[in-house]
């Protein structure tokens, strides 16, 4: 699609070729920035897209250098080729295809060509109108002729791919927009912090503004401060930023080629794409002369978790392992933002797992594209999200079911519930005894799962799951916050416009304000046994990672018996969490964006500032990467015995 384009505005530019001192190519040099408008045939009907085109002419201006951009929401799909006219043939060429002018006037041509339109190749019209600040694509296929696309630019001054920089006045209107919605509606910022305390932080933080800033500098500058609220759901979401302002900040070659894991305050390789042979389970003691301890004491202040009990999680949060370096890694995200690279390389000083002799030496940084597909050709396709789900019997006598995620709209052929009911009917067929459920890497999501799994573990009629109350700040009309938010839920939307109905909350202690229950608010029932619930002895691994739902799980395993936890102190925090809906807050001049969660889940009862300490705490040795040694299973087997 991208070609047939780029072919047609090198074309229109043959038009005029012979009446102007420029070539064509010099003439639509620049920046352009439009829509495309075009045909899905899967769903029948049309898509727009959001398309921008970079044009730089060769110095002859008979060839150019095109850069095309089609922001798809989520992603960019970006490329760069170098496009080549013969005037005197009247043909363009791009890469193994060639296109014929068959006629044009002032501020108009038409080309034929043919090319894959779904599932056939078939000829194709393009017709260009075009003037100095204007140009206009439309495609036409098949036979009869068919719209099948048209792209609509406009000249602009802007590359959007280019670093930007802000200055003061911008910085401090964004900040003023930050500040300003937090306080007013986030409904954990004065948990951990006094108003008077967060005010100082904001006045210090304000001063940072006083000079121009990247936007690199800025996002982690916002990254920092929300740290300071100890709340794993506040962040700035690498999924949910502007896709140019991700393709500009995270797109670069500063990808770390390796894969690893921290044990004891100590990074041990699990994965390598690098061209040096550092095997598995070897140690980097130092990147770019920097040490791990350093790394880490800096990396941590950009970390999210829930509370002052949370380190281990937010230190298992700067591993770099492949399900989460495969989309957007914190890690991947930071070090470069905190660690500029003064080239593309990346100097290790390391201790060789097998001979534990130390080695230097230099290894490229990667674009993440690059990784991925050197890690894929290493160790095969990349885990899907399916993939985290299995269940098996060990060794004929142990069931072991293995839930890494709790993200069950992103799961493809998973249908968790009948996953859950097969399992758990294959342990009572085969009259199965004890049953291993292994949390690890699994940081929350969905609450059914946690649910469902304690159903099957219940032998009697328990307690409300994840009972909780829902505590809002502020309960008036703030419609003037609505330019800087969106969110998925009307209900929000209209509470912010106009506020809270009377009937619909009551004042609580703390100067917060309980939203009464209603049908809309997700609540579970007590928990009650499955008809074919696990009479055996049941253990649950965890981790640092596990917080959100899959630390309401554990919580409710915990305070109900169901099974004996075994790992680490995991993420999450008694005291309660802030989550439930979500505003999405986009600073006006940035564009830099927040996740803001709308209720703070507090517990019945108070409870301590503390995350889920294991019934058997397993302590991991930093020769277990290496030696292939699951710890924590090997723990739980004794146990047994």
């Amino acid at each position: 699609m991208k070609k047939l384009f780029l072919a047609a505005i090198l074309a229109i530019l043959t038009t005029n070729a012979f009446s102007q001192n420029k070539t064509f190519f010099q003439t639509v040099a620049g920046n352009w920035a439009g829509v495309l408008e075009y045909q899905d045939y899967s769903a029948d009907k049309r898509v727009k897209l959001k398309t921008y085109l970079t044009i730089t002419p060769s110095a002859d201006g008979n060839s150019a250098e095109v850069t095309t951009i089609y922001d798809d929401v989520s992603r960019i799909i970006k490329d760069t080729e170098t496009e080549k006219l013969d005037l005197n043939a009247k043909k363009f060429f791009s890469g193994d295809e060639v296109f014929q002018v068959d006629s044009f006037e002032n501020g108009k041509i038409i080309m034929f060509g043919s090319g894959q339109d779904g599932e056939k190749v078939e000829p194709f019209r393009k017709t260009i109108t075009f003037d100095e600040n204007t140009l206009v694509f439309l495609k036409e296929t098949r036979n009869p002729w068919q719209f099948r696309n048209q792209l609509s630019l406009k000249r602009t001054n802007e590359n959007v791919l280019a670093k930007k920089t802000f200055l003061p006045n911008q910085l401090k209107e964004d900040f003023a927009v930050f500040k300003k919605t937090l306080t007013t509606i986030h409904p954990g910022i004065y948990r951990y912090n006094t108003p008077e305390g967060l005010e100082k932080d904001f006045a210090e933080y304000e001063n940072k503004l006083n000079r121009s800033m990247s936007e690199s500098e800025f996002f982690l500058l916002i990254s920092q401060f929300l740290n300071k609220l100890e709340c794993g759901h506040t962040f700035s979401n690498p999924l949910n930023q502007n896709s140019l302002l991700r393709e500009r900040i995270f797109n670069n070659k500063t990808y770390f080629p390796f894969y690893f894991r921290l044990i004891n305050g100590r990074m041990i390789i699990t994965e390598s794409a690098s061209t040096n042979p550092l095997s598995k389970g070897s140690e980097i003691v130092k990147i770019n002369g920097i040490s791990v301890k350093e790394i880490i004491e800096k990396l941590i202040p950009i970390t999210k978790g829930d509370g002052n009990s949370t380190l281990e999680h937010r230190i298992n949060s700067i591993q770099l392992t492949r399900l989460e370096a495969e989309r957007y890694a914190l890690f991947d995200m930071y070090f470069p933002l905190l660690f500029p690279l003064k080239d593309e390389n990346f100097t290790i000083e390391a201790v060789e797992f097998s001979t534990k002799k130390k080695v230097n030496f230099q290894t490229p940084a990667m674009l993440k594209s690059e990784r991925t597909t050197e890690m894929a050709r290493r160790y095969g396709k990349a885990p899907t999200y399916d993939d985290g789900w299995k269940f098996e019997i060990l060794n004929n006598s142990i069931g072991y079911l293995k839930i890494e995620n709790s993200i069950t709209w992103r799961l493809k052929n998973i249908k968790f519930k009948e996953f859950l009911a097969n399992a758990f009917a294959e342990l009572r067929t085969q009259n199965i005894k004890n049953l291993i459920i292994d949390l690890r890497g699994n940081g929350g999501g969905d609450m059914e799962p946690g649910f469902e799994i304690s159903r099957y573990l219940a032998q009697k009629t328990l307690p409300v799951y994840a009972e909780s109350k829902r505590l809002v700040r502020n309960v008036s009309a703030n419609p003037d916050l609505l330019k800087n938010l969106e969110t998925y839920s009307d209900e929000l939307i209209n509470g912010l416009k106009n506020g809270l109905s009377a009937n619909s909350y009551k004042k609580s202690e703390n100067n917060y304000f309980e939203i009464l229950p209603n049908e809309k608010l997700e609540n579970f029932p007590a928990v009650t046994p499955d008809e074919n619930n696990f009479k055996g002895k049941t253990f649950i691994i965890s981790d640092g990672s596990n917080a959100s739902a899959t630390f309401q799980f554990l919580e409710y395993v915990q305070a109900n018996k169901l099974a004996t936890i075994v790992g680490q102190t995991t993420g999450g925090n008694k005291q309660g969490i802030n989550g439930g809906n979500y505003f999405f807050l986009n600073l006006p001049n940035s564009k830099v964006e927040i996740d803001i969660p709308v209720y703070f889940q507090a517990p019945l009862k108070s409870q301590k500032d503390i995350s889920i300490v294991p019934d058997v705490i397993v302590k991991k040795d930093i020769s277990d990467v290496g030696n292939n040694f699951d710890r924590e299973l090997e723990t739980i087997k004794k146990l047994l015995k």
